[in-house]
């Protein structure tokens, strides 16, 4: 079976000017990203995994090159489309969980389906199929600060697949844990993703993690220098 090209960049970039000088954060990138597979981004700080994510994930747009992103020219698009991609196609995890404090787990899960025109059962219904799969069956009621730090992570990957993501985009999803509790928030996000047949790109300074994944993409000086 063919799998569909999720995201795919050519000779992509990125400068920032500043004071009159100019920062290049990344150079000539070409990567491509198929569903149904979980790439690692690796690289020391400051290499570009940050700024590739935030390209491919419609937060920033390049300074000179291509990026494809569902089969669609990103250039071509208007704000709104490319609202409505983040919203519909990809899904966001990054290193701190940002849930909404005043709501419980169940209820941040539930918020961005409703937002998306989900039906308020129908998004119950899969916030609790989604959190239930992640172990937290027990905790729909709680509100994140009743929550450990690898609970309210979990809580940030269900968020990230609940309006059905074809892409996720991770940035350090498990840095601020501890490595046991890493290890675990990890394993139950990379048995889910799969689950869902969803492709992914996590950005990660644990090699021990990212050689559990099905190919490894290192940034050095903003280059992709494997592939």
């Amino acid at each position: 079976m063919s799998k569909d090209i999720l995201v795919q960049t050519k000779d992509l970039s990125r400068v920032y000017h500043q004071g009159g000088q100019s920062l290049k954060v990344l150079q000539n990138a070409n990567i491509e990203i198929y569903s149904s597979e979980i790439v690692a981004l690796v690289g020391p700080s400051g290499s570009g995994k940050s700024t590739l994510l935030h390209m491919v994930g419609l937060l920033d747009t390049p300074t000179s090159g291509y990026l494809e992103v569902n089969y669609q020219d990103v250039s071509k698009l208007n704000e709104s489309q490319r609202t409505k991609m983040r919203r519909d196609f990809i899904g966001f995890i990054y290193q701190f969980h940002y849930l909404l404090p005043e709501f419980t787990a169940l209820e941040n899960v539930v918020l961005p389906q409703m937002i998306a025109g989900v039906n308020q059962a129908r998004a119950e219904k899969r916030a609790k199929e989604i959190l239930a799969d992640l172990k937290l069956d027990h905790r729909f009621d709680h509100r994140p600060a009743r929550l450990s730090g690898g609970e309210q992570q979990r809580v940030a990957i269900a968020r990230a697949l609940a309006n059905e993501a074809k892409l996720i985009l991770a940035d350090e999803p498990t840095g601020n844990l501890d490595p046991e509790t890493a290890e675990e928030v990890f394993d139950l996000m990379i048995g889910l993703v799969r689950d869902q047949g969803v492709g992914a790109l996590i950005a990660t300074h644990n090699m021990d993690l990212a050689e559990q994944m099905d190919r490894i993409l290192e940034l050095k000086a903003g280059r992709i220098i494997s592939y």
